[in-house]
């Protein structure tokens, strides 16, 4: 791949993720339990639906969440693997 296209393309991903990210931790207080099943209609559509798991370890590893389950994915692309349970760590 062309690095200027993979130069960009992690400028989307990062631009993406933070801008998803302050989103997130707005709607945290009202979520309770929440998958990134639910997360997918109330947040911007990235350009690959892998950054949801960049969004999901960013917020973890700064210790906003933390997962407190699994449950099967709704989404039919998913095809029903599991998928972690959140909640907002504070």
């Amino acid at each position: 791949m062309n690095e200027a296209i993979q130069l960009e393309l992690g400028a989307l991903k990062r631009d993406w993720v933070e801008d998803a990210a302050a989103q997130l931790v707005a709607l945290l207080p009202g979520l309770g339990e929440f998958t990134f099943d639910d997360l997918h209609p109330l947040l911007p559509k990235p350009e690959n639906e892998n950054w949801f798991g960049v969004l999901a370890a960013k917020l973890r590893n700064h210790g906003l969440i933390r997962r407190v389950g699994a449950v099967a994915s709704r989404r039919p692309e998913a095809n029903g693997r599991l998928i972690s349970v959140w909640r907002a760590a504070r």
